[in-house]
């Protein structure tokens, strides 16, 4: 007999699910070796018997991936699961989105029946390859980029595979930390299977089973809702990628058509380019993943990113493209181009609703440090973001990652580089004057300089040269810089480009500056007093705040002279209305 419906028996399992996925978070925060383990470049998911992701520890991206390994993880192993096997995958070409992705995935017993999966995954400092790292752009296939691993037993029935450990292990630069990562994320997974028997103990399969059923169709209903709200049609966005111009000869067009049915929402991607022999490239998942989660943005915060949640976005993107390519293309450097991507198709969306959405986020900047003395090697990811656009009833958030990453990403403390490795912090904050102007501003830039203490190779990888655009008379934000000091000499502004290879020797110096976000409305609308406020706390001049704003400040007073600022304002707009006739 067919229980009735609890809605509150069902938010209790909802929370207790989500309450599992924290706990394996905070495993492979509390245990993993690398810093990546520490900044939030990790996830977590609980899956039902079916392989549908339930609970979500991380952001709506690597959520939408999962949904991809998993049916990669069932294809292949789906008969043959037994309780105390765990599976190991990097293979962008089965469901991860590139090498250094790292994924643990377990299939969760109890009672000797199937009853779900658990899912960790973190990005590793080295998986071996041409370039420390795996994600240099100069790959030019994937058989440069390093070890892949297509969803192999770690653990055969509780039996721990050392042979394919060893090997593998064997052709990384960093063993002990690549290690230490790993068994964090398998005790992630225990610590997942341990949870969901206990609350299995108390509610029993059908229910768990049940209520499953309920969040993924729950999921689909507030999606197609939420689409609904778009009117019929179609939409488009276009732009040149620019980022990679070395390895693509030069400015690549890309076009996004967005068609709204009803209910279902098409991101057709036809058009895209022919994929290149270098690692920009995006693997399917990563493509179908990124052109997803910007509608994430739509729904209610209870509303998971769940098979129901992708039911309702079709993605169409031929093979042999850059954004489908076939193997072996490299796929590692793929991050650039994922998130233009990802901030087109959400900009669609915000134009398609005005005043709903704001301004795209920015990042994951970073730089990859690899170093060799003594016979090992050191290596790290410092990753950073530049934060949200101006949104339609509030500014954009500084510093933050965008809210594809889910917003929990965190950078390297200073501290904990500076202990661990040869380098240290000159620098990390805001740059003032590179928001995007507007009603309510965009992020300001974040810079962070790095001086080096012994030889190594870096890479610096921008994730977008050039601020992102304002929305509804919003303006631009500043553009992302890298400058280099070699010893004593003159700062050199090296060619904006997405990846940049470095030698560097002690005492040298590196630079960087994420680029601004974009604001929404016009300028001169903005809250004098608002204005004043950025002004005191640094992030934009007294003289910025006169020209784009309109402000006019009383410097010994700290206060906003109101009388001239409302002459100037009134002149601006003047100016405005005489341009557009």
């Amino acid at each position: 007999m067919k229980r009735p419906f609890d809605p509150i028996l069902v938010e209790v399992i909802r929370n207790q699910i989500a309450a599992i996925t924290e706990e394996m978070t905070l495993t492979v925060y509390r245990t993993g070796r690398s810093g990546m383990c520490k900044v939030g470049d990790f996830a977590t998911a609980v899956c039902d018997r079916q392989g549908r992701l339930i609970g979500e520890g991380g952001s709506p991206y690597q959520m939408c991936v999962f949904i991809d390994t998993m049916e990669n993880v069932l294809a292949k192993h789906g008969a043959t699961l037994r309780p105390g096997d765990m599976i190991i995958a990097n293979d962008p070409y089965c469901g991860i989105s590139h090498m250094p992705d790292i994924t643990l995935i377990a299939p969760a017993f109890w009672k000797e029946q199937l009853v779900g999966f658990l899912i960790s995954y973190s990005h590793h400092t080295d998986i071996g390859g041409r370039f420390a790292g795996g994600i240099s752009s100069r790959c030019e296939s994937s058989f440069e980029e390093g070890v892949r691993i297509p969803m192999l037993k770690l653990y055969d029935a509780g039996k721990r595979n050392d042979v394919l450990l060893e090997q593998i292990v064997a052709n990384v630069r960093t063993p002990e930390e690549w290690v230490g990562d790993v068994d964090a994320k398998v005790a992630s997974c225990w610590k997942g299977q341990e949870q969901l028997a206990k609350l299995l103990d108390k509610f029993g399969v059908e229910q768990f089973d049940a209520t499953c059923d309920y969040l993924v169709d729950y999921s689909e209903r507030v999606t197609r809702a939420a689409i609904r709200q778009i009117p019929s049609g179609e939409y488009r966005e276009e732009a040149l990628f620019e980022d990679e111009n070395e390895v693509t000869g030069g400015p690549v067009p890309l076009n996004v058509v967005v068609r709204i049915d009803g209910d279902q929402a098409t991101v057709d991607l036809s058009a895209a380019p022919p994929q290149v022999n270098a690692s920009i490239n995006a693997p399917l998942v990563s493509t179908k993943s990124v052109t997803r989660a910007p509608f994430k943005a739509l729904l209610p915060g209870d509303a998971l990113t769940n098979i129901g949640f992708a039911r309702a976005i079709n993605v169409i993107v031929p093979p042999g493209t850059l954004l489908n390519p076939r193997y072996p293309a490299a796929v590692g450097g793929r991050a650039s181009l994922m998130m233009t991507l990802s901030n087109m198709v959400y900009r669609v969306i915000a134009k398609a609703l005005p005043g709903r959405l704001g301004g795209v986020g920015e990042g994951a900047d970073m730089l990859h440090f690899n170093s060799h003395s003594g016979g090992k090697y050191r290596s790290f990811m410092d990753v950073f973001f530049g934060g949200w656009g101006g949104r339609p009833h509030v500014d954009g958030v500084d510093g933050a990652s965008p809210l594809v990453m889910g917003g929990g990403y965190g950078s390297m403390p200073a501290e904990l580089l500076e202990r661990e490795y040869p380098v240290i912090i000159e620098g990390f904050g805001f740059v003032p004057d590179t928001e995007g102007a507007g009603r309510h501003r965009g992020s300001v830039s974040v810079y962070r300089e790095w001086r080096f203490r012994a030889p190594a190779e870096v890479l610096l990888r921008t994730v977008g040269l050039r601020g992102s655009e304002g929305l509804a008379g919003g303006g631009r934000g500043g553009d992302a810089v890298n400058i280099y000091r070699a010893g004593g000499t003159q700062d050199k502004v090296l060619t904006p480009q997405a990846h940049v290879h470095l030698h560097v020797q002690p005492g040298d110096r590196v630079y960087h500056k994420v680029h601004g976000s974009g604001g929404y409305g016009e300028p001169y609308e903005r809250d004098p007093e608002a204005v004043l406020f950025d002004v005191m706390e640094g992030k934009i001049s007294s003289t910025r705040a006169r020209d784009i704003y309109g402000v006019v400040l009383e410097p010994e007073e700290q206060a906003v002279n109101h009388a001239a600022t409302l002459a100037l304002r009134t002149r601006m707009k003047e100016m405005l209305v005489a341009a557009a006739d």
